[in-house]
């Protein structure tokens, strides 16, 4: 059984991305010379990690949040849901927080679905607690292999769920990660008395297609509906969503998330993200206080952890010590009276011109509503 173990290990372990923690154990149960003992413990957590009950469950539970507030993008939400190519999801619909009239009005459009999708939909009533709250109540209530994240006001093509599935045999057990693109929006009130909104950009797809793990752990670059989560980041991993972050908690499950299984690219297109301008969003309903904490509280937990980084990071680690290193050797250029008064001249020169770039550059943004 070892040996068995430690021959798939070997192949494993040429795997150009293995998840990070199982990685390691493959990579352990792969040298000839690991105590057998090590080596009979090692496969017994490589078999928890794999999972007994990998087909007798649907791929993917979807989370859907939403305060009601959105009735319109909400419908859309649930369209986007109920056509897609692959059926093998349920929906969870995570009603937080919502006002009695904005409840009834959810309630209204799940009963209008047609019944064929209405019967993989449940809706769930969550009250009180930050943003993680529902999310940790849609865990529990979670049903499929996998778990993904999709708000009321987003939008998902209909082959969301077709890419994740396929991407599902390879990842063997890593986070999935789709290409995602970003439009704004602005609310407005419709002729009817709707609550609307209209679009006011092209979608575009300025999220990298490929993830790094080190430019993540500056800035979240990734939405929440381009990932889907293995089952076991949740009930093995002891995984879940921080109820004290009142925003980052997306961030903050993707960092442990991706640092712990690893993470498989999903190389297509697959949803749009919606920026709100001009309206109620996470970025305006807290403060840069609020914004500030949370992150500092998501990088102090990840800092006490013990990191283990995907293969690939040791080159771009040492790329950016050499650069750090290069500008601390030459900053002497900037302090000694000689090039001091050279250089602060041709930056008082130059720096109006890179000013006028800059605004024109944050112009063409605005343009094309990034």
């Amino acid at each position: 059984m070892i040996n068995e173990s430690r021959e798939k290990a070997a192949d494993h372990g040429d795997s150009a991305s293995p998840s990070n923690f199982v990685g390691l154990i493959d990579n352990l149960l792969a040298q000839p010379d690991t105590a057998a003992e090590l080596a009979s413990r090692l496969v017994s957590v490589r078999e928890l990690l794999d999972g007994p009950d990998k087909t007798d469950r649907r791929f993917l539970t979807v989370l859907l949040r939403t305060q009601g507030k959105r009735i319109e993008p909400l419908k859309d939400a649930l369209l986007c849901l109920s056509a897609q190519t692959d059926e093998d999801f349920d929906v969870v619909v995570l009603q937080h927080d919502a006002s009695e009239e904005n409840a009834a009005r959810v309630r209204t459009v799940i009963d209008r679905l047609a019944p064929a999708f209405a019967s993989r939909v449940r809706l769930v009533t969550v009250s009180g607690g930050t943003r993680a709250k529902p999310l940790n109540v849609g865990i529990l209530a979670a049903e499929g292999r996998y778990l993904a994240v999709f708000d009321d006001d987003d939008l998902v093509f209909g082959n969301w769920v077709e890419e994740f599935h396929a991407r599902e045999a390879h990842a063997r057990g890593r986070l999935l990660r789709a290409v995602v693109a970003n439009q704004t929006v602005v609310p407005e009130s419709w002729p009817q008395g709707q609550a609307g909104f209209r679009t006011v950009s092209w979608p575009n797809a300025e999220h990298a297609t490929t993830f790094d793990q080190l430019e993540h752990l500056l800035v979240n670059h990734s939405p929440f509906m381009s990932w889907a989560f293995p089952r076991s980041l949740f009930w093995q991993y002891g995984v879940r969503f921080d109820e004290e972050l009142v925003v980052c908690e997306d961030w903050d499950v993707i960092l442990r998330g991706s640092l712990l299984c690893g993470v498989d690219d999903v190389p297509a297109l697959t949803s749009i993200y919606r920026r709100w301008e001009d309206g109620e969003s996470s970025y305006t309903s807290h403060s840069s206080a609020a914004w500030t904490w949370s992150e500092q509280r998501v990088l102090d937990r990840i800092d006490r952890s013990v990191i283990m980084l995907p293969p690939g990071s040791l080159g771009q680690l040492r790329a950016m010590i050499l650069h750090n290193g290069a500008l601390r050797r030459y900053r002497f250029l900037f302090s000694g009276h000689q090039l001091r008064g050279p250089l602060n001249g041709i930056w008082n020169v130059v720096s109006p011109m890179v000013r006028n770039a800059v605004r024109v550059r944050n112009r063409l943004r605005r343009m094309r509503g990034r």
